[in-house]
């Protein structure tokens, strides 16, 4: 199978010739710190190196790299979301960093001289007291269409001259951006006390999103096999919330974008979710998610073999390759080789499975480690 179709086969859970391999999304990619070293190993040159989302101070791998580890799939993003590595934050007080288009302003210490990635430190809704003033906040336009001007020309050429899968990166936030606009304690404080003010504010992302999609998708829906929302939900421990509140307050909002994507577009959607997601997982396939990332296996509740068992039928797993939190930074080679083996003997039985690592690599890791858990994939993914 050629890339593309491989993809769509398992996404369709149908056993592919091969497990798709996947490196370079806005929770699939790789430090900057971490990719020049790589880099320097392989002994591979990327002479345009650039951030595919600054904030998390990720790299956007250079298509020398994605052949090197076999990755099936390639990223369709709007081009003024690629920073060059020289790109210079502004300061903001005692911070330096960038505000997003929803006037968040992520940051970290001016005069820390090793940042690592950047915080929502100004929170725009953190003395909202109604849904008035949410109501008449100057939200983004979602219609414009200027950050995707040249992407429908890009996205047909790969398309029609490579057998890649291609896949969006975030297009769609909605109750996880409310802890951003709000800041994390207040907006889950308010769940409780002022769910009207949640709700308001996940109204207006709702609108955003569905017409940034809208825009988007009319563009180059047409080339796509899959689009990525986020919405964190889940800690080290379980849910961030109760579930009946997440039932009740944040799903029925959610849904409403997913399935206007499906609507727009012919399309499977990756849900981004950190940490204990188990409990979600059937409300995720109820929304209209057909894929669940990052796949947290050291988090509670998420063993593979038993996610498999329970939810298999009903989502695709698309990550959960190798501890990011122990493993892949502290283990050896061959302790990264015989995880790697395991989770993927987990998740591949009647497709369903999409491999990465766990989030983005972080800065620390050495590139052996990174070699080894992308060459044990390459080694075990035949089925």
């Amino acid at each position: 199978m050629n890339s593309r179709e491989r993809l769509n086969t398992a996404l369709n859970h149908k056993e592919p010739d091969k497990i798709p391999i996947d490196l370079g999304g806005n929770q699939s990619s790789i430090h900057i710190k971490a990719y020049k070293k790589l880099l320097d190993y392989l002994e591979i040159e990327d002479k345009n190196m650039q951030y595919s989302d600054f904030i998390q101070q990720i790299a956007f791998p250079c298509k020398e790299l994605l052949e090197r580890f076999e990755v099936d799939t390639r990223y369709i993003r709007p081009f003024d979301t690629l920073l060059n590595v020289d790109f210079q934050p502004e300061q903001e007080g005692k911070y330096v960093g960038i505000y997003d288009q929803f006037g968040v302003f992520w940051g970290n210490d001016a005069e820390n001289e090793d940042i690592l990635y950047y915080d929502p430190v100004i929170h725009p809704f953190e003395d909202f007291k109604t849904v008035q003033e949410i109501e008449n906040y100057e939200w983004p336009d979602g219609k414009d269409k200027t950050p995707f001007k040249g992407l429908k020309e890009y996205a047909k050429k790969l398309y029609e001259e490579t057998n890649f899968a291609l896949v969006t990166p975030v297009t769609g936030c909605i109750y996880e951006y409310t802890t951003f606009l709000f800041g994390f304690i207040k907006a889950l404080r308010y769940l409780l006390t002022k769910p009207e003010l949640i709700i308001a504010a996940m109204e207006g992302l709702l609108k955003y999103w569905i017409d940034y999609n809208i825009t988007y998708l009319n563009e180059v829906g047409e080339f796509l096999d899959v689009v990525c929302i986020n919405g964190d939900l889940g800690e080290q421990a379980g849910p961030i919330m109760n579930i009946k509140i997440y039932e009740t307050i944040i799903k029925p909002i959610e849904k409403k974008l997913s399935e206007k994507i499906h609507e727009l577009a012919d399309v499977k959607i990756n849900y981004h979710c950190c940490g204990s997601a188990s409990l979600f997982i059937p409300h995720f396939a109820d929304i209209g998610y057909d894929i669940y990332n990052p796949v947290q296996i050291s988090a509670y509740d998420m063993e593979p073999c038993s996610l498999k068992k329970r939810f298999g039928d009903i989502i695709t797993f698309w990550g959960g390759l190798c501890n990011t939190q122990k493993t892949l930074p502290f283990g050896t080679p061959k302790e990264i080789t015989e995880e790697v083996r395991y989770n993927i003997n987990c998740f591949k039985p009647n497709g369903g499975y999409v491999a990465t690592n766990i989030h983005n690599i972080t800065a620390e890791v050495p590139p052996e480690n990174i070699v080894a858990m992308f060459d044990a994939v390459r080694r075990y993914r035949d089925y």
